[in-house]
Order: C-alpha cells, then sequence, then structure tokens
C-alpha cells in the first residue's frame, strides 16, 4: 500500500480504484473473483480504504479475503462500477515485480507445498491413466492442500510431440508424459513442469537438451541483468544445441508474481533484473520442457518449488529435476 500511495502522490491522484485481481491480491492477499476472471469487489483508496462489493459477497470478503477494511455492500442488481482513475486504465504491474519479504515467505511455502502435491501425483501415474485422469488426480492434490490449480496441462505420449499447450484429453499417458502446473495461494502463482518417462529415449535426449538451454538461462539470470539479455543467452543456447527454430515455437518465460508471468521476455526487452523478483523460465522442444519458479536473491537464485522426493539431476552447480523413471 505504501508503494501505492507513493505511485499515486506522483500522478497525482488523491483516489485511486484497484480492481484487477492481480492488484487485489497484491495489497490484500485476498482474493476479488469467483474463478471466471471478472471481480466481485474492488478498492477505493483515498484518505481511507474502502472495499466495494455486493450484499452476495460482503460477509464473504469481509471475513475470508479482505478483513478489517471498510465495507460498502450494494445491492446485487446496482453493483456501481468502480470510478476512475483505475488499475484499469493504469498498469500497476511495474510497482508488484519485486516482492515484499512477506510475500516472497508465502512464495516459498506455496511453492513447495505445490511442487509436492504435483511430484507425488505423478509419481503415482502409470502409463495406463489417461491424461484426464492425472489432471484431476492433480487437482485434487492442490486443492487438498490448500493450492488453486489455475492451470492444469498434460501431455502423454501420442500428445506429447504435437502441442505445446496440452489440455488434457482421454487419451493414454505411455511411455512419456508431462504436467504443467499453474498454482495459486494468496494471489501468487508458482509455476512448475513435472516430466516422466520410461523406456523413451528421444524423451531422455531432448529433456537434457532443455535442462541445458535453462541452465544458460539461470546463469544470466542476476540482478542488473535485462530480461532481454536472459532471453539472448536462451536463444544462443538453442542455436549451439542444434534446434534453432526452438525458440520461435514457444515463450521463454520471464517475470512471476501475482500472474503467471507479470512480464513475458522479448528480445531486447529493457526490464533490469532485482532482487526479490520471481522468475520462471520454460525452455522446450516438441516433447520436452523443464521449469521451475526462483526467486532472485543477492547470492543466487532461490528454486521455489523444489521437491526433495523428486529425482534430481546436476546441471552445471545446481540440482534440478530429473525425469521421473518409476518401476511401470
Amino acid at each position: 500500500m505504501a508503494k501505492l500511495k507513493a505511485w499515486m502522490e506522483a500522478q497525482g491522484f488523491e483516489r485511486f480504484f484497484v480492481v484487477r485481481p492481480e492488484n487485489f491480491a497484491w495489497l490484500t492477499g485476498g482474493i476479488n473473483t469467483l474463478g471466471m476472471g471478472e471481480p466481485v469487489a474492488y478498492l477505493e483508496v483515498g484518505e481511507e480504504i474502502i472495499l466495494h462489493t455486493t450484499e452476495i459477497e460482503a460477509r464473504r470478503m469481509a471475513e475470508e479475503e479482505a478483513p478489517g477494511l471498510p465495507l460498502r455492500a450494494h445491492p446485487w442488481y446496482a453493483f456501481p462500477p468502480p470510478g476512475s482513475p483505475n488499475d484499469l486504465g493504469n498498469d500497476l504491474t511495474a510497482l508488484r515485480l519485486v516482492l515484499e519479504d512477506e510475500a516472497q515467505e508465502a512464495f516459498l511455502r506455496l511453492g513447495q507445498t505445490a511442487a509436492r502435491a504435483v511430484g507425488e501425483v505423478v509419481r503415482s501415474a502409470t502409463p495406463e491413466w489417461r491424461e484426464t485422469a492425472l489432471a484431476g488426480a492433480l487437482a485434487e492434490a492442490l486443492w487438498g492442500a490448500g493450492v488453486r490449480p489455475l492451470l492444469l496441462l498434460v501431455a502423454g505420449e501420442e500428445r506429447l510431440f504435437r502441442h505445446r499447450h496440452p489440455l488434457p484429453k482421454d487419451r493414454p499417458l505411455g511411455r512419456a508424459f508431462m504436467a504443467v502446473v499453474c498454482a495459486e495461494r494468496g494471489g501468487l502463482v508458482a509455476n512448475l513442469t513435472r516430466m516422466a518417462a520410461f523406456g523413451h529415449p528421444e524423451v531422455e535426449a531432448r529433456y537434457r537438451t532443455v535442462l541445458e538451454v535453462e541452465r544458460r538461462a539461470l546463469d544470466r539470470s542476476r540482478p542488473k541483468t535485462t530480461l532481454g539479455e536472459v532471453l539472448e543467452a536462451i536463444r544462443e543456447a538453442y542455436l549451439q544445441a542444434g534446434f534453432p527454430g526452438a525458440f520461435e515455437e514457444h515463450h521463454q518465460g520471464g517475470v512471476g508474481g501475482y500472474r503467471s508471468r507479470e512480464i513475458l521476455a522479448t528480445p531486447g526487452h529493457p526490464l533490469v533484473l532485482e532482487e526479490g523478483m520471481a522468475l520462471a523460465w520454460n525452455p522446450s522442444l516438441a516433447g520436452a520442457k523443464v521449469e521451475d519458479t526462483f526467486l532472485l536473491k543477492k547470492d543466487g537464485l532461490l528454486n521455489l518449488t523444489e521437491d526433495p522426493s523428486w529425482p534430481q539431476v546436476r546441471v552445471g552447480d545446481r540440482a534440478r529435476p530429473d525425469l521421473w523413471r518409476g518401476e511401470w
């Protein structure tokens, strides 16, 4: 709130309305949607902070999402739109990028919880499972751990080489499969991908390649480096690995936080990385992908989504998730 009010003063705004879910969560730690993207509450920030919502949501918002704020409840049939200026017309992303200490601690707890839930489910899956069954088990495990699955992508052997964003289908997992998760709690979003392979040499080889591409990205992810410079290191790594076209086939990640990617890395992007930012790179080839969420610290990167029960492999000077090779 101090960041927002300092920004408001610089803009000459005496009053400002906060509507977007990522900003609402950043300021309150609560959620102002019902899961379909439309806000059911907004903040009026002035000399005091007022929570606006409908009579339907008033008690829940006051008890569970934004306790302690003065609340103004409106009839459900006459919920007034937010006033102006607001965050629909003013981008607050830059204010959110460096996470406060409390948010960093919450992010670590979220990441560890999500990674363990995902890892346990993926390790239990067998080739006979359907993609939809794996997605359902992931959703159950995450919700059971108090984490909301914003995104669940699953591809089995049949679809793994065809689609980068595979919505789960009623198809068998087969000898190799991938689970991609965006997990949310308190507005923060942890991103991770886990892969399994049993007797699939091509997946094995391609996974080794994406680990090496990721190593280059992580090595370059340091304070005072720009997003564009990290992205250029990724492009060069694909080229050296013999897959120059892979850079064009999927985005490579960027800065995380209160959205899956607060800022997507694009060629030449000038954003300078700072301590306290979250990063999620996701290099991929058809058939292989690696992804975790990291916190940029003064002395390096902290893996927020590390799972101590998942098999690891050394890549450079880091432990990274290996392919799961269960005894099936």
